[in-house]
C-alpha cells in the first residue's frame, strides 16, 4: 500500500514539475524575470521532493514489500 501511495504522490509531483517548468518558461519569455526566478525555485523544490520519494520507494518501501511476501 505504501508503494501505491508513493507512486500516486510522484504522479502529482510530475504534473507539478511540468506545470511550473512551463510557467517559468512563459515568464522568462514575457520578461518577468522575478516571477521566473520564483517559479524556478519552486520547480527545484518539486524536483527534490520527487527525488526523495524515489529514494524512499527504492531504499525502504519496496525492500519491505519484498520481505513481507
Amino acid at each position: 500500500m505504501d508503494a501505491g501511495i508513493i507512486s500516486a504522490a510522484q504522479r502529482v509531483e510530475h504534473y507539478e514539475i511540468a506545470a511550473y517548468g512551463t510557467c517559468r518558461t512563459y515568464a522568462r519569455r514575457l520578461g518577468y524575470a522575478d516571477h521566473a526566478r520564483l517559479l524556478n525555485e519552486t520547480l527545484q523544490e518539486e524536483g527534490e521532493t520527487d527525488k526523495k520519494l524515489t529514494r524512499l520507494a527504492e531504499n525502504y518501501v519496496n525492500e519491505e514489500a519484498k520481505i513481507a511476501r
